[in-house]
């Protein structure tokens, strides 16, 4: 059985560097065009070649999505883009369209090719038909459940028995286990198009999906009637998000060689608290997975980590063949913790006795009990603030901007690049 890859998302160079740290073996970015996030800060040619320098120096990967559904007039400038990528040396391109891909592997024949979930990959002959034709990896559509990707891979390795012998950091296969789903086949919406003139094949989706809707009856205009009993209206477009973290043992003996966490538009500590779960989780059931499977204990921290992170209801969407999976009363976030801050430097002061500077993200006050999850250490750290000062050395009691720079006295050793939380 092969270690399956963590694809971790990575909207900008900050997240990319905290989905390193907490890690994932790889991640996907988007450049400044092609990449079906244009709300999201989105990485610069100096930024990805800087991006592609670091993964090479820790043995991670870098994979620019470039899966818009292209038309005509994009055509020649995913050309140029896809030299400019190959020249650059990213590990890999992620296209959704049959157009896209072939450009690519016409203009760059080295540079390599993963299928987007937008391509609506749902059997076995579609996945087969890609990878004869130059892709090397391909994301599976969201709405297969366990027992049909296990039939898919069993095919696969059935045609194609070569695919046994990939090594473990070249895998055919991805799916998605946790984040956000898009209520449209595959992510495939019109809505966003017809009622706000936001392309979300494109990049520019106004999640219309999420708004609150009535029903109106066509003999009756005017005269709106609630589908359930909700002066709200219904979400009945709504999806929960997904969470696979307690059936990674069968995704991973079902085939899928790289597990896939959604999020570009994140947080850092979005990022980093779903990186690190889903770290923990992989290395534990590697190590034994009979074990896993049993150990309700280890689940339920896991759960209580990512549910401290901006989330929907959670599910397992289609992976188990259930259905259901829509929220019907609301389409806002809910998180158990708040995001404090970003450790930007550590000083030792004394015996157990540490300086730590962070840029704050959420007010807290002298009194409240932080909590501290540091890169490379699988502990959480706990205390309560007995004082703070800001950047001048004053002494304060409420720590109210964000972006202010904010001095504690700590009883443990953090590092640049450690996230603050405090549970509400």
């Amino acid at each position: 059985m092969k270690k399956p890859e963590l694809l971790a998302p990575a909207g900008n160079f900050t997240k990319l560097k905290t989905a390193f740290a907490f890690g994932a073996d790889a991640v996907y970015i988007g450049g400044e065009c092609f990449s079906l996030r244009a709300q999201a800060d989105n990485f610069t040619r100096e930024e990805m070649i800087e991006a592609v320098r670091i993964a090479n120096a820790i043995g991670k990967k870098i994979f620019v999505t470039m899966n818009i559904i292209s038309r005509d007039a994009d055509l020649d400038k995913i050309a140029e883009y896809a030299k400019e990528l190959e020249e650059i040396g990213v590990h890999g391109v992620i296209v959704a369209d049959i157009g896209t891909f072939m450009t690519v592997r016409e203009i760059c024949p080295e540079l390599k090719i993963h299928v987007s979930t937008q391509a609506n990959n749902l059997n076995w002959k579609t996945v087969d038909f890609w990878l004869k034709n130059g892709a090397v990896r391909v994301n599976l559509a969201r709405e297969l459940s366990i027992e049909e990707i296990a039939g898919i891979n069993y095919n696969l390795l059935k045609n194609n028995p070569e695919l046994a012998d990939r090594p473990a950091d070249e895998p055919y296969l991805e799916a998605f286990v946790h984040g956000a789903m898009c209520m449209s086949f595959s992510g495939r919406c019109m809505l966003s198009d017809y009622m706000t003139g936001r392309s979300s094949n494109r990049g520019d989706c106004a999640q219309p999906c999420r708004w609150n809707y009535h029903i109106a009856e066509e003999k009756r205009p005017g005269e709106y009637m609630p589908v359930e009993e909700n002066e709200r209206g219904t979400f009945i477009f709504n999806s929960k998000d997904l969470c696979l973290i307690q059936y990674l043992p069968e995704m991973i003996m079902a085939g899928v060689g790289s597990l896939k966490i959604e999020g570009r538009m994140k947080s850092e500590f979005y990022t980093a608290v779903t990186t690190r779960a889903y770290r923990k989780a992989i290395d534990y059931c590697f190590e034994n997975m009979e074990k896993y499977k049993s150990d309700d204990k280890f689940i339920q921290e896991m759960m209580k980590e990512l549910c401290s992170v901006s989330h929907r209801d959670y599910s397992t969407g289609f992976a188990l063949g259930n259905r259901g999976e829509q929220i019907f009363s609301s389409s806002s976030y809910s998180r158990d913790s708040d995001f404090i801050g970003i450790v930007k430097e550590c000083r030792v002061c004394g015996e157990n006795e540490y300086e730590t500077i962070f840029s704050l993200k959420g007010a807290f006050d002298v009194g409240n009990e932080l909590e501290f999850l540091i890169p490379g250490d699988a502990e959480n750290h706990k205390f309560i603030v007995n004082e703070m000062f800001n950047q001048y050395g004053e002494s304060i009691a409420r720590a109210p901007h964000a972006m202010m720079e904010v001095h504690i006295k700590t009883p443990f050793k953090t590092t640049e690049g450690a996230l603050i939380r405090r549970w509400k």
